[in-house]
Parts: C-alpha cells; structure tokens; sequence
C-alpha cells in the first residue's frame, strides 16, 4: 500500500482525501524552521489556542437544505488531534434523519413529508482512527519535520458501508416512490347475481299498471387515481453521504444530521360525484300538476347511483384503489295516484275579513277574488298579487273606490278596496307560516285584518309575495260573498307545530282636531267633518311556534308596521265683509248722534252658533288578533270646497284601500 493511503474494505468505502473549496488546510511554509528556536518556546502555548475559530460557507450540495457555516482546522499537536478524531467519531455514529418535502406539481393539498432515518447499524459509519494513527505515525499531516503540529482532514478517514447504505435507500424510494396515474371510469353490464331479483320486480298489481320497463343494471369502477413521487435514489444517496462528510467540519453538526431536500409530486384530480352522475346517471321524473289543468301527469323512472354512498366509498379509498357502485333504475318518489290523493286535502289557513256595503267597492273585491281564486302555487314558487290579478282598469270591470293618496288623503280611483284582498291572503299565509317575500302596511290603519297584520298593494309600485316554502302544492279559494272576503289555502299538512299571531303596539300617535276656513257658500257649514281622522301607531307583530309534541313555544318577530296619523279637519266659514252705510254722510242724522243707537256698528255681529259634530273617539286597539278591529271614521262622502283643492300627488305612499 502506498504510504499515505489507505484502501477500504470491500463493501466499504472511505471518503477520498481532498484539498478542495469546502476546506482550507493550511500549509506553513519551511521558513519556519528557521525561526524555530524563537517559537519553541512559546509553541506549547499556541496550540492550545489554536482551534475551530474561522466560518466558512458550503455550496458543494445545494439540495442538502440550507447552508451550513463550517470550522477551519490549523495545526494542533498530535494528541489534541487525535482526541478531536476521536470526538468526531462518536458525533458521526448517530443517526441520520432525512426529511423529504413535496413541490406540488398543480398545486394541489400537499401530502406530509417523507422521513428516512438511517441508522449507524446500516451505514456502519464511523472514523477510520487505526489508519488515523498509521498516518501519524508515518509523519503524514506533520507542518514542518521537526514541529509536533499536524493538519489532517477528518473527512479523508470517513467510511461507511456503501452497499448497506444504497440498499436502504433504495428500499426506501422502492416503497414511497409512485407513477402518476389520472382517475378513470368504468361501466359495464353488472354480472348475473348483481341484476335484480324477483323480488326487487313489479308485483302482479303494478303489472297492471301501464309500468316503464326497468334497464338492466350496470357496474361502475372508479378508479381513484395514483399519486405520482418522483425519488432519485441516486440524488439521496449524495446528499446522504454528503451530510456525513459536512458534518465532520460543520460548526453545528446535529443540524447537517437530519438534512433536507425535496422531491416532485403530482397528485391526480378528485373523483367528482356529480360529473359521474351527469354523465351516466338519469334523475327519476317526479309526477307533476299541471298548474293550468290541475291534473296529475305520470312520472318515469331514471337510472343512476347512490350519490351519498359512493361520495363515501371515495372518501375512504386510498390513491390508486378502484370503488365499485351499481347503477340501477330510480322509480320516482312518489307515484301519480299518491300524489292525486295527497294533493290539497288539509286546509293550511284561512282568513274571513269583513267588509263595506260599498257597491263598487264589493265589485271590485269580486273581480280581485275571481282572478285569484283556483291559482296553484307549486313548492318554491312565488306568488305575486300584481302578476295574478294583472292591472285594475275598467275594460275589466274595475269601478272607482276610494284610496289612499300620497298625500295622506282619500280619493277615489279605479281599483280601489282591493288591498283588503291582499291583506286577507297575507293574514292567511301568516297563520300557515309561509315566506312572505314582499309586504308594505297601509298608510294608515285599516279594521278588517288584526293591527299589522294588512298588506296594501298598487300597480305599478307596490306588491304583495309571497314563496310557498311547504314540499306540497298549495291551492287558493278565494270568494266574495255573506259581506266577508274569503281566503283559504289548501294544501298537504306538512308542519309538527301549531302557529300563534299576536301584536304589540309600540308606540301611539293621537289625532287632534284642526279648523280649515272655507268659503260661505253654502258647501260647508260651521263646524262640518271635512276629512275624517286617524291615529297613528308603530306596531310590532310576532308569531309563537308550538310544537305539537313537546309543547315547546318559540315566538319571533314578523315585522314592525308604521301607521299614519291624519287630524280630523272641520269647516269654518269665512266671515262675510260688511255692507257700507246708504245715508249719504253728508246729510244729518235723524237721530241723535248723542243717542245710542239700537245695534253699535262699533261691535262686530254674533258668529254663527250652529252646532259641530262631536268628535269620534278613538278606540283602544284589542288584544285578540284574530278579531278585526273598527277603524276610525271612514272619510266623508261630502266633495271639498272647490276653493281650496287638495293637491292630487301621486299615490305611491298609500294603496287600494
């Protein structure tokens, strides 16, 4: 063997010795033997302080992980050497732990990191120290012949067992490592025992029945998909063997013991269930109503998969497992006769509001009705009253009924009297719990629905919904007739609970009486009810669910209602201008201007004494929200003086009344 060399074991391998960038050994040159008799005495002092002292970077192995800085060896007297050795010996039989990180391909969810710990027992790694101390012996490392000062690299008598070592790395990467492979989708005809059996088929009764001929089943393989991760056995190997070297001159070589690098990961695309189903599956025709006719038409059958069961077969797959489900014929959740039978055979609410023996008011209430009565509202649809009785005009029948002007005052129109309508339904639909979807209060109080409880509505600008939020159909009746309106919705009971309306007034705003002067001719007289007053209140109304069962009550507010305050307006006539004397003031008096005369012209004449009418009283609003309560007084049939009209603004404030 030649000297200075040492050949390794077979199935061992040493670390070549090297004097390259990751480490600077330092070789002194031969002046110093000239000066050795000055140094010699103080050399026992300066190798003791001579050691790890100058940081330096390594670049050789980028994909270690972060650099590491390292420690640069001077001469050192031979046993302080050879006890570092044996330091570095014990440091370098540890475990090592590599941890290896995924980069997404697609960025996808990362999968957690892949460790490889490699034990000493595997690596056999270790310092060569007997070839250590052959080399000191033969003078290798010595900086000068005749000075104990040596300068040897630890990494040069590093070895381990290379074949230990590559088997277990590849071992490793054989278990870990993965093709990438993209989900596919199967279908084929379902074996023999799979179809269905004489039992799953129609019995003799359904046979009767005109019954779609059920397809033959299928079976359906997912495959899940593979995950692809790409390992280098070769590139860990390097950065293994790498770290056991850095970690001989790292300054913290616990660190360079558990390395870092990363590996490339592609994970496939999640199995969509509803693509699946699209693609393969038909949904069952549920029977429908035809709202036009009110008849029931037959459903059909469809084909497909449990959507819930093969979502959780999916979920619980590891990568590259294969799910299998069977499709099947799907028969509608109901068939057409059940559902004949079911249709509007509970009365979910119904509401019965008085109403004025106004005759082109009632023919207005009439015209409402008919256009609404028979109308079927199908589960999640909303129902619009503007959209359902269309525009009040008289090519229709509509005659003039007072409304509510914008102004806060009460005129006739078109149309008018049909808010009671609307608030007759939405007072029904309110006790059968339904959605409403857009309400507007009156502007002032009406008497024929419990406070807050009333809905106005006008073309063009304000509309009654609300959406049928029941899994059944719900069919309006609605009618005219025994001086009430009528509103009943039938349906399927669907609710386990009872519901409860109640109010609460909030807060009170009492009219006062105010005196408007008018012309003396004779349209007014003293003290006559030009408009009609009312109170003004906010109102609060809830509902209180009860559970039919436990008894358990839950009460929730529905809305809060703002009502206008009106005065009660009262005629007061103008005075009339005195007439000017006939006595021509040139002439003299026939009487006495010192007398007193029979009427002193200086005293203005008595007003007029005639009565007014006592002032209506306002009454207290009742507790009892199913009974209607009295408004105040309706608003009077005498025309306004023609000398002081009310501006006519638009009528978007108030409604049909």
């Amino acid at each position: 063997m030649e000297k200075g060399k040492f050949e390794a074991p077979k199935g061992k391998k040493s670390v070549p010795r090297r004097n390259d960038q990751n480490m600077t050994v330092r070789r002194k040159e031969s002046v110093m033997s000239r000066i050795w008799p000055v140094l010699a005495a103080v050399a026992g002092v300066l190798v003791l302080v001579v050691g790890i002292l100058i940081l330096t970077k390594d670049s050789r192995n980028p994909k270690v992980g972060t650099t590491h800085s390292t420690v640069e060896f001077t001469g050192m007297p031979r046993a302080d050497l050879e006890r570092r050795f044996t330091e570095l010996d014990m440091m370098i039989r540890k475990d090592l732990v590599l941890t290896l990180t995924p980069e997404l391909k697609r960025g996808e969810t990362a999968e957690e990191p892949l460790v490889l710990t490699l034990s000493d027992a595997v690596s056999d790694v270790h310092l060569d120290l007997v070839q250590l101390t052959a080399d000191l012996n033969a003078g290798r490392g010595r900086e000068d012949a005749n000075a104990d000062s040596y300068v040897l690299d630890p990494r040069d008598y590093l070895v381990f067992s290379e074949d230990s070592l590559r088997a277990e790395i590849e071992e490793f990467v054989a278990q870990n490592a993965s093709e990438y492979a993209e989900a596919a989708v199967k279908l084929e005809d379902a074996p023999k025992e799979m179809q269905p059996t004489e039992s799953q088929k129609p019995s003799e009764e359904e046979e009767e029945q005109p019954v779609e001929e059920l397809p033959p089943a299928k079976l359906m393989t997912v495959h899940t998909g593979s995950v692809g991760r790409k390992l280098d056995a070769k590139e860990i190997y390097r950065v293994v063997t790498d770290s056991y070297a850095l970690a001989l001159i790292a300054e913290k070589p616990e660190e360079v013991m558990q390395p870092k690098m990363s590996y490339e990961l592609e994970m496939p695309s999640p199995v969509d269930v509803e693509t699946l189903w699209k693609r393969f599956c038909k949904d069952p025709v549920e029977p429908q109503l035809d709202v036009n006719t009110g008849e029931v038409t037959d459903g059909k059958n469809g084909f497909g998969f449990d959507r819930e069961e093969l979502q959780a077969m999916l979920e619980a797959a590891k990568p590259g497992e294969d799910v299998q489900i069977l499709l099947t014929a799907l028969k509608p959740q109901v068939d057409a006769e059940t559902l004949r039978n079911s249709l509007f055979q509970d009365v979910l609410a119904e509401a019965h509001t008085d109403h004025t023996a106004n005759y082109n008011r009632t023919n207005n209430l009439k015209l409402a009705c008919e256009a609404i009565d028979g109308t079927i509202v199908l589960p999640g649809e909303e129902f619009s009253f503007n959209r359902t009785v269309g525009q009040r005009t008289e090519a229709k029948g509509y005659r003039e009924a007072l409304v509510y002007t914008g102004g806060g005052q009460s005129k006739p129109e078109v149309g008018g009297g049909v808010c009671q309508v609307a608030s007759t339904i939405y007072y029904a639909v309110l006790q059968a719990d339904l959605e409403t979807t857009e309400r507007a209060a009156h502007m002032f109080l009406v008497d024929y629905v419990p406070f807050g409880m009333d809905a106005t509505v006008y073309w063009g600008s304000l509309d009654y919904k609300f959406r049928n939020n029941s899994p059944y159909p719900i069919k309006i009746e609605s009618s005219v007739h025994d001086g009430q309106v009528h509103m009943i919705l039938h349906g399927t009971e669907w609710k386990d609970y009872t519901v409860e309306l109640d109010y609460q007034i909030l807060s009170r705003d009492a009219w006062e009486t105010v005196e408007k002067e008018v012309p003396d001719d004779g349209t007014y007289y003293n003290g006559e009810v030009i408009t009609t007053p009312y109170t003004g209140y906010k109102v609060k109304t809830f509902k209180t669910i009860k559970n039919k069962k436990t008894g358990e009550e839950t009460t929730t507010e529905i809305a809060v209602s703002q009502y206008n305050r009106r005065d009660r307006v009262i005629a007061k006539l103008e005075e009339k201008p005195t007439e000017p004397s006939e006595t021509d003031p040139t002439e003299p008096s026939e009487t006495d201007p010192t007398e007193p005369s029979e009427t002193d012209p200086t005293e203005p004449p008595e007003p007029s004494s005639d009565p007014t009418e006592p002032e209506p009283s306002d009454p207290e609003p009742s507790s009892d929200p199913t009974e209607p309560e009295p408004s105040d007084p309706e608003p009077s049939s005498d025309p306004e003086p023609s000398s002081d009209p009310e501006p006519e603004p638009e009528p978007s404030e108030g409604g049909d009344d």
